[in-house]
């Protein structure tokens, strides 16, 4: 089976990115071939909520799925390798590939090791915050506020989803003027989280998200009523002017 879409995400909306991502999703998932070609000819720039939302579900489709004809960017970005792979690497070079992208205005696809035990999930958060700041001399107030939602997305992913992996991928719009970064893991979601409670009362994924939003913790602890809101908090950060 081959699959053709034409992409080419040029606007800052969440929809425009996950349109495409999710037609290809569905023509895999319709096909009963074990082998499938994405065909990347006729496709233009792609957002990181279209790269990663592929590459996660790639990772669990448990088919066999091959790239042909990836345009430059989509090389460069890291889309036919997966990513740079930092627990493969000591810490000085994953610095040291990193800094190749200073004066660029992406971050590539990284793919990290997300479980509890593991300490990459504090260097990918530093050495990427960092390269972002530098890359688009953002001001201390702005870059606190940065690094604050990506570390809460960060320890959301260690802390809550059972993922193995974790993935960020951050591109810069400069005459648009916004950062567009996605962060993604393959673990249990939201619901899946709140289902792990002993007494949980949410049964969907919208109720799931809400609950989030409220400050609800999916952590089982005695202390919960102090965690559970680093979504909230980000959220307000996000929308605050």
């Amino acid at each position: 089976m081959i699959i053709k879409e034409k992409v080419d995400v040029k606007d800052d909306r969440l929809i425009d990115g996950l349109t495409p991502v999710v037609k290809m999703m569905s023509q895999i998932e319709c096909s009963k071939e074990p082998d499938v070609t994405i065909d990347f000819s006729e496709t233009r720039f792609v957002s990181p909520v279209f790269a990663l939302s592929l590459i996660v579900y790639l990772t669990r489709s448990g088919k066999q799925i091959t790239f042909t004809n990836i345009p430059e960017y989509l090389d460069r970005i890291g889309l036919s390798d997966g990513g740079i792979k930092p627990d493969t690497m000591r810490q000085t070079e994953f610095m040291a590939e990193l800094e190749k992208y200073a004066s660029k205005s992406y971050i590539p696809i990284i793919d990290f090791a997300a479980g509890r035990n593991s300490d990459a999930k504090e260097a990918v958060s530093s050495i990427v915050e960092n390269i972002i700041i530098q890359q688009l001399s953002i001001q201390s107030n702005v870059a606190n506020g940065l690094k604050y939602m990506i570390d809460e997305i960060l320890d959301n992913i260690t802390e809550h989803s059972d993922s193995d992996r974790g993935y960020i991928f951050a591109q810069a719009y400069s005459t648009k003027g916004f950062l567009d970064v996605c962060i993604a893991d393959r673990g249990v979601s939201l619901l899946g989280s709140y289902e792990k409670l002993p007494e949980n009362e949410i049964s969907s994924d919208m109720e799931a998200i809400k609950a989030a939003n409220r400050g609800l913790s999916s952590k089982n602890l005695p202390d919960a009523e102090n965690r559970g809101f680093g979504i909230r908090t980000s959220k307000q950060m996000l929308n605050k002017d």
